[in-house]
C-alpha cells in the first residue's frame, strides 16, 4: 500500500514518459501544456503482472467514478504552475461491504515554474533544484507520464494518464 501511495504522490512532483516526440512537435509544445490536467487513470502494459499497480490503478478508477480528482496539474502561461495532491491523503477502509475509499479532503499544493522545450518539461522540484523530464502527449487531452521515469524498481510499465480539462 505504501508504495501505491508513494507512486501516486512522486506524480505529483515528477512528469516523464518516454514516447513519440514528433506528436508533441504538431502544435506549440507550450501552448499544448497549458491548462488544468488531471490524474484519469493508470495504464499498464500487458505484459507486467504486478498486484501493486493493479490496486493503484483500482484506486484511480474508483475515486475518478466519485468525481475525486487525486492529483491536478494548473500549467499557466505566465510560466507557472500549481500542483494538487490529495494521494498523500488516501484512506482505505475495510468493513463489511469490502473497501471503501472516500475522497480525500485533505490535499498537498505546491507552487513553481516551468518551461518547456519540445518534449522537455523543466520545473523546480521540492528541493528547490532545477529538474528537466521527458512528457509525451497523446492527441491534445491527454499526458502521458511513465512509471519507469518516476521509480524504475516499483513501477515501470505503468503509466500515469492525465487528461486536459
Amino acid at each position: 500500500m505504501k508504495k501505491i501511495v508513494l507512486f501516486l504522490a512522486v506524480v505529483t512532483l515528477s512528469f516523464s514518459c518516454s514516447n513519440d516526440a514528433d506528436d508533441n512537435d504538431a502544435m506549440g509544445s507550450e501552448n499544448r501544456l497549458v491548462g488544468t490536467w488531471v490524474l484519469t487513470d493508470l495504464r499498464i502494459d500487458s505484459g507486467v503482472d504486478s498486484d501493486d499497480l493493479d490496486f493503484a490503478k483500482e484506486i484511480v478508477a474508483f475515486l475518478q467514478g466519485i468525481d475525486c480528482d487525486l492529483i491536478t496539474f494548473t500549467f499557466n502561461e505566465d510560466g507557472t504552475v500549481t500542483s494538487v495532491d490529495r494521494a498523500s491523503f488516501i484512506s482505505i477502509n475495510v468493513g463489511m461491504n469490502g473497501l471503501d475509499i472516500p475522497c480525500p479532503t485533505e490535499s498537498d499544493t505546491e507552487n513553481s515554474i516551468w518551461s518547456l522545450e519540445g518534449n522537455q518539461l523543466t520545473f523546480i522540484n521540492e528541493n528547490l533544484e532545477e529538474e528537466t523530464i521527458t512528457i509525451a502527449f497523446e492527441g491534445d487531452n491527454t499526458l502521458i507520464i511513465a512509471g519507469e521515469d518516476i521509480d524504475a524498481q516499483n513501477f515501470t510499465g505503468a503509466g500515469a494518464i492525465f487528461t486536459r480539462q
